[in-house]
Parts: C-alpha cells; structure tokens; sequence
C-alpha cells in the first residue's frame, strides 16, 4: 500500500501545467513501450516483443483543402527488445516516423541494458545510440505572397548521432525509471546555415505497480513525467494511468493527461500463451479544445516469444554408445 501512495505523489509532486510544444511525441499507452522511454527497461519484461504502434494526435488538425494532409500529428513507432539472461543484459531497438504539419522526425535506435539482480528485484544501467533525421517541407507552408523569393522551396532532411541512457529497476509488483535522451543535444541548420536548431535533452520518468485483487484482477497504476529541458517546467508533460487487467488477457484503463486530455483504454492479450496484443486507446480534449481536435487515437499490435532459456540442454546417453 505505501508503495501506492508513493508511485501516485509522483503525480502531486510534477503536476504543472502541460502540453506545450513538445519535441518528442506523446504515447497514452506509455506503460506498453517502455524501451522508448528509457534503454535500462530492454529485456525487463523476459520475453521477446516485438510490437508497433501508430497514433494520430488531434485528428483533422487545420485541414486546409482536399490535397493537404493536414497539420494532425501522425506517429508510428516499431520497437522490439528481448533478454539475455546467459550475459545479464537486455537489448533493444526502435524506429519512429513522425509528423507534424511541415516538419517530419525519423529516428532509429539502439539499446543496451545490463541487469544486475538484487535480493528483491532487478536494476539496470542502460545506454542507447542511433540516428535521428529532421526534415522539413516547405510545399506545406501557405505563404501570403505566393512566389516570394525569401522562402524556400522544396524538402530539406538532416541525419545527426543520437545518444541517452537510463536507469531502471523493478520487480514482481512494482517498476520506477529515469532517463534521458538526446544527450548530446544534435544541431540542424535546415533553414539557414546561420539558423542553427537543436535537439533539446528531454528527461523522462516512469513508474508503476501491480496490485492483485482476488484470483482474477490486477490494477496497475501508472505515470509518465516528460520534461524538455528547452522550455523548462512549464512545458512538462505529466500522465497518469489505472489499468483493471481480468486473467491477465483482458484490460480497461481511465487516465489523464494533465492540461490536456482524458484517457480511456482497452485492449487483449490472444492465443494459447497470451503472445498476441491487440490495445486501442482515445484522447477527449479537455483543454483549448477550439485550437484542437477533440480526439486523438493510438493503437498497438504486439507479438511475445518466450524467453531463451539459460540452462544447458541436458546430455541424452543411448545405450548403444555407452561403452
């Protein structure tokens, strides 16, 4: 219980006003994709997955006419990770493609965590590495002087190191994790050579427990802290999150993202093992709903592989080769 009480005045503790511009998308089913918020969780489930997520924020955003995409952010993020229990560590990698108006973000990274047991859980130290790509389309941009020479034209991308780490430990009931990304803070000129733009260090933490209540049920509540270090703590972004789980194959969840949106969840885990995860999750706006749209979605497709096995396969003796 007390670590109840502990993981929700994380929340008391960071609740700022939130949802300003922010570099890095945002996920409501945050709990489900933990290697991309922090490299120490690879291999912290114990199972292969492999899984991808899309999500449109505020969907039908500044639609402008019938040939323009519109200014809704789109996501997709495919992440994989699995552990090696024969060396300690876990690994991981993601690829993420996002949009947003103009301005589009790729990025691939990878992840290495090593897990160091201790008498009651497990802590990991983890790094990551990849490349991020920042590209910008000025075709989407709707000039008052059509023509105008000052303003450039077609499509600008640039690909520079990314680098973070993180720590993270968790056991049976409960997880908490810290990290940073960007590290380095990569530099753009997409503009001008002059114009220099830069990937601000985004600190994230999580934390969550699992709670059972009889046979069937679990609740697990949850929450996200999301902290640009450009903009400082007014943009930071805080979500929290309850989960109802039914046998471990069926969930309900309520959340709320603070400043900004309501959060409903529901999802199931199929097949003979549970292997197969199917979520879907809504956004009802709640704050300057005349500037948004007032629903945003996500969905996830997952796949689990049971974990390598770290014992020796047995020596099976025949009696025809025993002399």
């Amino acid at each position: 219980m007390k670590r109840i009480v502990y993981v929700l005045s994380l929340l008391a503790c960071f609740g700022v006003e939130s949802a300003l511009a922010q570099q890095d998308p945002q996920f409501s089913m945050y709990m489900y994709n933990p290697t991309y918020y922090n490299p120490a969780a690879a291999g912290s489930e114990d199972v292969t997955r492999i899984q991808l997520t899309h999500r449109t924020q505020y969907l039908g955003y500044q639609t402008i006419g019938n040939n323009d995409p519109g200014g809704a952010q789109s996501t997709q993020l495919f992440a994989a990770n699995l552990p090696l229990a024969k060396i300690k560590s876990g690994i991981g990698i993601y690829v993420l493609n996002d949009r947003l108006g103009q301005v589009s973000n790729q990025a691939i990274q990878l992840a290495y965590a090593y897990r160091a047991t201790l008498k009651n859980g497990t802590l990991s130290l983890g790094v990551q590495a990849g490349l991020f790509n920042k590209g910008f389309d000025y075709g989407q941009l709707r000039p008052g002087e059509p023509g105008d020479p000052l303003i450039p034209t077609g499509r600008v991308n640039q690909t520079r190191p990314d680098f973070g780490v993180g720590v993270y430990y968790n056991t049976t009931d409960y997880w908490i994790g810290a990290s940073m990304a960007h590290i380095n803070q990569p530099a753009y000129t997409l503009v001008t050579d002059r114009s220099t733009d830069y990937l601000s260090r985004v600190a994230y933490l999580t934390a969550g427990y699992r709670l059972s209540v009889g046979y069937d049920f679990d609740v697990q509540p949850s929450v996200l802290v999301q902290y640009d270090t450009q903009p400082g703590f007014e943009a930071a972004v805080v979500s929290a999150n309850a989960l109802i789980t039914y046998t471990d194959q069926y969930w309900l969840g309520v959340g709320y993202r603070v400043g900004d949106a309501l959060m409903a969840t529901i999802g199931t885990n199929l097949g003979a093992k549970k292997e197969f995860r199917l979520g879907y999750s809504i956004d009802l706006i709640t704050n300057t709903v005349g500037a948004k749209s007032a629903t945003s979605h996500e969905i996830i497709l997952g796949y689990a592989l049971p974990a390598p096995s770290s014992r020796k396969k047995p020596i099976i003796r025949t009696p025809r080769f025993r002399y």
